[in-house]
């Protein structure tokens, strides 16, 4: 039986974007993905990319374009030929944009697929923007809240500010701040780093409400904290930083701002209270006794590398959290240390140069948060929004089902004129699309992979052929752009393969040979640390902010906001009817919603309510019983699953599952943003998906009568 192996990776958005993998085909099938020889002890894939074939071969791929025939949402389509989908769509537009204006189509395009070609973000904003412009979202549902805030406390050297996961090598203490980073990935060589600083007697401290994989697996100290109250714990580590003289004022005065702002409130000395452990612990559930010990060994343990997980920013007033991280370790003078960190996003370092798909400015372009996307469609000009949308075109992005208030989001869909998608399945947005043309997966396209975080690149060729009608969305927005007569402004002369080679040619890959042989191109510098040469000398290397150095409190944040200069503990807002708090991690087997309907994942990840028992006990609720989870956005039914990994008062539903609604608007599928709202934070206006007032009851019939004579109300 003859054997192959080729270089693959996932491209997806997962936080890895590009592991390095190997494809293993058999007679021409893809028989299995493991991991790529090449890249070393380090870069490692996940369960995530050795799931790959599944999703290529699902028998529920869509193999033709489809057209709606029934109501949206409904599921009812009939199969039509490529030319009948591509006229519809292009004299839709046409239409639209002759009688409204391009602002009048949204762009809902996400992150589904990722390389320097096969990039849905940058597709679908090349092709908007030569159609003449469009309204674009802003943000991101991943860590808006925290990009938001970070460039008023960093300035543009922000975007530099991460770590290469080498560099954990020289940590003492790691502290993994609502980082799963086991399971949700952070980079695909961080979990081996990780694993290994443990074994040779590194501290790793994981801070999460639940006891995770990696508090499980990777933890030295498990800190459980009640989510939306991470400020508060970290105003009181300050507190015990600078009342037990464990500061390091030297570097605090050289390298940044605002800290005596911090100091005071944090103190009380401008009539507040004071935000001593006690104070905290009360808020946050830690022992004031454990905040005390946690602090001291921080302060004492160097260097002390601090990972933020995006999870502590989806939260109410997300953006302080940011904001304390950096000053945490701007107190404790692990700033831009090799072995510590910034504080910030660890992403934060560039690629290797490769040439990548890029798409015109528009002056004046129309912008809308895309947490308050279907809040833009349903209002328009009426509810104080730049535009009146009239069509929605979506590529990689199961909107419907990711944004927050999914109900909210079908009533979008269902009021514009037109909406069209690229999509591999019948995804929950599909069903309310009007036309849906079939895509390719990433074992069936040539691409070049660009790490979420890492100084390296990978190669992939083409595995396997599409199956079916099925195309890669580059192609299919070039026949769209020939229609729309912006061709040779798109395609730039080039066909996908073309590309490839001319990104390729652009890079900094000396032997091009290889690595299209091995797959993987690492660059000489494994180690680089964000913000080195500011930490190192301030004077001469300055960052962008109006001081020059890292701003605690930031005073054109004041101005522009209206929000205090120094980071504050902000009280989340509580209903006494929802008194649980709602957190929705990542699962590890699928990306976001990708892979939701493939039955054998759904076998693998069974889907459930996490709760603690004592909760569970005092609603006479029982393992494996089928509970009503609600709260004043909406109702889903899901099994509960008991554990005492997680705290009282807190429930865990992964996101990402695909809601099922039944006859009265009841998700019978247990989908995490049934429950959430478009309101976001504030001043950055990011999505709020942990930490969410919610109840549990268990389902019983006088359930179903009240929802019956809600539906019929």
């Amino acid at each position: 039986m003859t054997t192959h192996s080729f270089p693959v990776f996932c491209g997806k958005d997962c936080g890895g974007d590009a592991c390095p993998l190997l494809a293993v085909v058999q007679h021409g099938r893809v028989t299995r993905v493991v991991n790529n020889p090449a890249g070393g002890r380090y870069l490692k894939g996940c369960q995530r990319g050795f799931n790959l074939p599944l999703e290529t071969y699902a028998t529920d791929r869509i193999l033709k374009p489809l057209i709606r025939v029934g109501p949206r949402g409904s599921g009812q389509f009939r199969e039509a030929s490529w030319e009948e989908a591509l006229r519809i769509i292009a004299d839709r537009l046409s239409e639209i944009r002759a009688r409204y204006g391009a602002s009048a189509v949204m762009n809902c395009s996400s992150a589904g697929s990722l390389g320097a070609l096969h990039n849905t973000p940058a597709l679908s904003t090349r092709f908007l923007n030569l159609f003449g412009g469009c309204t674009r979202l802003t943000g991101s549902f991943s860590n808006g809240a925290a990009r938001f805030v970070l460039p008023y406390i960093l300035g543009k050297e922000w975007a530099v500010s991460g770590f290469d996961a080498a560099t954990m090598q020289y940590a003492n203490m790691i502290i993994l701040w609502g980082a799963n980073v086991l399971e949700t990935r952070y980079g695909c060589e961080v979990p081996q780093r990780l694993m290994e600083a443990k074994r040779r007697g590194a501290q790793i401290v994981v801070i999460d409400p639940r006891r995770s994989a990696t508090a499980r697996h990777a933890a030295t100290w498990w800190i459980p904290c009640r989510p939306g109250c991470d400020a508060a714990l970290m105003l009181a580590i300050l507190y015990v930083l600078i009342t037990d003289n464990l500061l390091d004022r030297p570097f605090i005065a050289k390298h940044s701002v605002g800290f005596e702002q911090l100091e005071r409130y944090v103190l009380g000395l401008d009539g507040g209270e004071v935000h001593n452990p006690e104070w905290a612990s009360d808020i946050c559930g830690v022992p004031h006794e454990e905040i005390v010990a946690f602090a001291r060994a921080y302060a004492t343990t160097k260097p002390a590398m601090l990972l933020p997980g995006y999870s502590i920013q989806r939260v109410f007033a997300g953006e302080e959290t940011f904001r304390l991280t950096v000053a945490l370790q701007i107190a404790t003078g692990n700033f831009g240390q090799p072995g510590g960190s910034t504080g910030s996003i660890n992403s934060q370092l560039p690629a290797p140069r490769v040439g990548r798909l890029d798409a015109p400015e528009i002056a004046d372009q129309p912008e809308v948060p895309v947490v308050r996307w279907a809040d833009a469609v349903l209002r328009g000009h009426g509810g104080g929004y730049p535009s009146n949308i009239h069509a929605i075109y979506c590529i990689g992005s199961n909107i419907i089902n990711q944004s927050c208030d999914v109900k909210k989001g079908m009533a979008a869909f269902e009021k514009v004129d037109f909406s069209v998608c690229h999509e591999i399945f019948l995804t929950p947005t599909a069903r309310f699309c009007d036309v849906v043309l079939p895509t390719t997966t990433t074992l069936e396209r040539e691409d070049i992979g660009i790490p979420w975080l890492g100084n390296y690149l990978l190669y992939k060729p083409q595995v396997v052929p599409p199956p079916g009608q099925t195309r890669n969305d580059y192609d299919i927005l070039c026949d769209l752009a020939e229609r729309l007569g912006f061709l040779s402004e798109f395609s730039a002369g080039r066909s996908a393969t073309e590309w490839i080679q001319h990104f390729i040619e652009q890079s900094e890959i000396s032997d091009p040979d290889a690595f299209r042989s091995t797959g993987v191109y690492i660059a000489p510098d494994q180690e680089r640390v964000g913000l080195a040469d500011f930490a190192a000398d301030p004077l001469n290397h300055p960052l962008s902010t109006p001081s020059g150095k890292v701003e605690i409190a930031s005073e054109s944040y004041q101005r522009k906001y209206g929000f205090p200069p120094a980071p504050t503990w902000q009280q989340p807002p509580e209903d006494p009817r929802y008194p649980l708090r709602l957190i929705t991690p990542k699962s590890p087997y699928r990306t976001h919603s990708q892979g939701s309907n493939i039955p054998a994942i759904r076998e693998r990840d069974a889907h459930a309510l996490i709760m603690h028992p004592q909760d569970a006990a005092t609603r006479g609720i029982a393992e494996g019983d089928v509970v009503r989870l609600f709260n004043g956005q909406g109702v889903s039914y899901i099994r509960a699953h008991l554990s005492v990994d997680i705290i009282p008062g807190v429930v865990c539903l992964p996101e990402g599952i695909w809601v099922e609604l039944d006859a009265m608007g009841i998700d019978t599928a247990g989908s995490a943003n049934m429950l959430t709202s478009t309101d976001g934070t504030a001043p950055g206006v990011s999505c709020i998906m942990h930490a969410i007032g919610v109840q549990v009851e268990k389902f019983s019939a006088a359930c179903g009568e009240a929802h019956q004579r809600n539906h019929n109300d």
